[in-house]
């Protein structure tokens, strides 16, 4: 038989199926790999409670839409990105012009750093925050202001504005926090952007807010918004949506700091699948109030179970929550991947501290049941 350009790319395929077969294979039954079958682990495959991922998934009517949407994958997206952001504009009262889609929100970071900062202009962040922002601007030689949250683990917005001076061209606040899970009052907010420079931009990162319970000392800046142009507020679809796979989120601000921003994305970034899947999404109201209330109840079983073992916990708005297992946090590390558990790594600014991701009721109970066969240690921490 002649070899076609065809038939050697499905010879490739079937050997790389093939290759990856047997690396597992090899992998689960190596007698010192950290990730081989143990006593009474299922055989379900690894637990993911590191990337902060809704865990259930995207509701069934949206899954249908994707299923859909993927029949026309081979096309650009044509009206469908003005059909999105039509519809988050009318969700938050705005023109569609303030509205800037991404690569989740994790292009509209760096769409914001691109912009506003340089060799000459400072990124000022809390610290522990979410890194992404961060390490983009130092990988391209800005320096990055790093400001320590307070004891009750929220922005330290007085020693943030103590810091923001003529070289700061953006603030970054991700409220609520990760890895921290806290959320720092809206009055403390708008004093500390009401205090900073003129011409000081600060972006709001809001990727959690769905999961937050009523609280008088919360109010998103989308829903309660400031009349300030300097104030771009970055949401996604990869949380309480879940679309984490489909990269998908957006920013509101003024039609001038929207135009830039643009100015900026890749184009054609964000896929038809990912559109059509987002305007499901955003249809689909009742199963974010779902989400919202499952995610609360899944938060507080997890503090139960936490205080059944008499560890300790800080009280998260997110659907995450920073854990204090009171022994050394690598043993603990080492512990949970040999049995498959994955969560966040060592975190430089909370080391004592492991990041858990909810997951469902089912992956919970794994990830207790491997807790408690943590051999005894020194608990003193």
């Amino acid at each position: 038989m002649s070899i076609t350009r065809r038939n050697l790319l499905h010879g490739i395929a079937a050997a790389g199926a093939v290759i990856a077969a047997g690396a597992r294979s090899v992998k689960a039954l190596a007698p010192n790999g950290l990730k081989q079958p143990l006593p009474g682990a299922p055989a379900s495959g690894p637990t993911l409670l590191n990337r902060n991922e809704n865990a259930y998934g995207p509701s069934d009517k949206v899954q249908a839409v994707i299923r859909e949407a993927a029949a026309a994958s081979s096309r650009y997206p044509r009206g469908e990105y003005d059909a999105l952001r039509k519809m988050l504009a009318e969700l938050h009262k705005v023109k569609p012009e303030q509205i800037v889609l991404g690569s989740g929100s994790s292009e509209i970071l760096r769409m914001s750093a691109a912009a506003y900062l340089a060799p000459n202009k400072e990124l000022l962040v809390p610290d522990p925050t979410y890194p992404s922002l961060g390490k983009y601007a130092e990988a391209n030689g800005i320096q990055v202001v790093r400001i320590p949250l307070t004891r009750m683990q929220e922005h330290d917005t007085d020693a943030m504005l103590a810091q923001a001076d003529a070289s700061t061209g953006l603030v970054y606040i991700c409220n609520p926090n990760n890895p921290t899970g806290t959320l720092t009052p809206r009055k403390n907010m708008e004093s500390f952007i009401s205090k900073l420079p003129a011409d000081i931009m600060i972006l709001i990162d809001e990727a959690y807010h769905h999961f937050v319970s009523a609280t008088s000392s919360y109010r998103s800046f989308l829903d309660y918004p400031l009349d300030d142009p300097r104030v771009i507020v970055a949401r996604t679809f990869s949380k309480i949506y879940g679309l984490a796979g489909l990269r998908i989120g957006y920013c509101v601000s003024s039609r001038e700091v929207a135009s830039r921003l643009s100015a900026l994305r890749l184009p054609n970034g964000v896929t038809i699948v990912s559109v059509k899947a987002a305007i499901a999404a955003l249809e689909d109201t009742n199963y974010v109030r779902m989400a919202a209330k499952r995610n609360a109840d899944d938060r507080q079983e997890f503090m139960n179970q936490v205080n059944a073992r008499m560890l300790r916990a800080i009280d998260s708005h997110a659907n995450f929550v920073l854990l204090n297992p009171l022994r050394p946090v690598s043993e603990v590390l080492l512990h949970l991947e040999k049995y498959d558990i994955h969560v966040a790594p060592l975190i430089p600014a909370m080391e004592r501290h492991i990041r858990v991701s909810l997951g469902t009721a089912s992956e919970m109970r794994e990830f207790w049941r491997v807790w408690d066969l943590l051999p005894a240690g020194d608990t003193a921490m």
